[in-house]
Parts: structure tokens; sequence; C-alpha cells
């Protein structure tokens, strides 16, 4: 997890086009994950990508890794817009996008998430989100 998330990170930061924060927790420093490594990187690329995208003016974003009851336990907060409890259980179907009225400014096809849980749900884990609109989010894996 050392080697492979802080070169992920640095490259989100260097292609938004907002004020970008993001802070990275490891415990150990030595905790690995046995996973495709491709797979696992679009995994967290995209969790990365959505804090971000669905962040207002600034995103604060915090990734924090750690081993729990024998499972690795990746979990990316973000302080962006949220999601209403009405929508969270849908955001991990394919092609759902969370209205957002007028707001045209994030691009995607309701794709990512759909993504992200199949191929999380392939390693052998599970993923779950909690949201609350103009608090952010937190989405938590385990595998």
């Amino acid at each position: 997890m050392c080697e492979l998330l802080p070169p992920l990170i640095e490259q989100h930061k260097l292609k938004t086009d907002k004020p970008t924060e993001i802070t990275l927790h490891i415990t150990p420093d030595n905790l690995t994950v046995n996973a495709d490594r491709a797979h696992f990187v679009h995994i967290v690329s995209n969790l990365i990508d959505n804090a971000i995208k669905y962040s207002d003016d600034k995103a604060v974003v915090d990734i924090n890794c750690r081993t729990e009851a024998e499972k690795v336990v990746i979990v990316i907060t973000d302080h962006g817009i949220g999601i209403a409890a009405d929508k969270l259980p849908h955001i991990f179907d394919k092609f759902y996008r969370v209205p957002t009225g007028n707001m045209h400014n994030v691009k995607g096809y309701g794709l990512g998430l759909f993504y992200v849980k199949t191929m999380v749900e392939k390693h052998g884990g599970n993923i779950r989100a909690e949201s609350e609109p103009g608090r952010g989010s937190k989405v938590t894996i385990e595998l």
C-alpha cells in the first residue's frame, strides 16, 4: 500500500483543477493487500476521483488503510456535497447517477461505482458508503 497509493494520490492532485488536499494513513507501514494490481489501482482511483469531483471549491480527502480482524480496511472520506439518504442505496447500481438538478459540471456515465463494487466483490470483499448532504461521504472497503 505504501508503494502504490502515494504516486496515485499525486496523480490526482496534479490532474485536478481545484485546490486538493489528500491525507494518507497506512497502519502498519508494511500493509499489503492481496489483489489484482491494475483493478485495485482503478478501484482506489475511482473513489479518489469521485471525492474530488463531488467537492465544492476545495477537495479535502482522507484515506485510511488498516487491518481489522484479518481484513484490510480502506476508508476514503471526503467533505464534499454528500448524498441524500434516499439516493445512497442506488449509488452502486449500473448507470445510476445521483440527480443534481441543473448542475452539469460533473460528467460521467454512472459506471464507476458499479465497477468498484463489482471488482471489490470479485476480490472477495465488500464495500459500503455513508453520506450526508452538505457534510460529505465515506466509502469503506474490506478485503
